[in-house]
């Protein structure tokens, strides 16, 4: 969800349904003192004379939702609606690099579930096999690993993952049962997730 810090002349309502379906919601709100110069009279030279004036501003934290085209225009639906959308970002955040990532080396890779597993099997199957290295390959880039070696890596890797899962999640679960949207707007969906793996092979 992104936000933006805008300036009004006027104080603001918390929740505003725009005739395009569109509702702003406007948080933190700060009550500013500014001045302008506002002009007054021109001599008779033809310059403007200007006139320091203060002025109030309302400053907010803004988030826009878009709301179902079915859908009612009342509390509840916009609630509901800013639960997808922050549930959406979650969703999006847990599968970004900022999760999905560990480093290896020193370069930054990832290896998605069945890539895992099927890793996993071959290399305990190459080990089985009497065979003491496996490749792992990583986009492009190959490593050729102690079986031993691999299989640590992987199970690491898999425990990672889950941590992460979970830990989404619980995530979703919090924000389904917020009833406020101040606490829905404002939740940190970023926090919990385990430090990214760090490994050398």
């Amino acid at each position: 969800m992104n936000k933006t810090r805008q300036f009004f002349e006027t104080r603001q309502a918390q929740v505003l349904v725009c005739g395009s379906g569109r509702v702003m919601v406007a948080l933190n709100e700060e009550k500013l003192n500014a001045t302008e110069q506002v002009p007054v009279a021109m001599n008779k030279n033809g310059v403007m004379k200007y006139e320091t004036r203060e002025k109030t501003q309302y400053a907010y934290d803004v988030y826009w939702i878009t709301l179902p085209s079915s859908s009612a225009h009342d509390a509840t639906a916009v609630l509901e609606a800013a639960k997808t959308e922050v549930e959406a970002a979650i969703t999006s955040y847990d599968s970004s690099s900022s999760v999905n990532s560990f480093l290896l080396n020193g370069i930054q890779v990832w290896l998605d579930k069945a890539t895992r597993v099927g890793l996993m099997n071959s290399t305990s199957i190459a080990k089985n096999m009497g065979q003491e290295k496996t490749s792992l390959w990583l986009g492009s880039y190959q490593l050729e690993v102690d079986c031993d070696k691999a299989i640590q890596l992987l199970s690491a890797l898999e425990m990672y993952a889950l941590e992460c899962f979970n830990v989404t999640a619980a995530h979703k679960k919090a924000v389904s049962e917020l009833d406020n949207i101040e606490e829905v707007l404002t939740y940190d969906y970023k926090s919990g997730y385990p430090d990214k793996l760090k490994m050398e092979v």
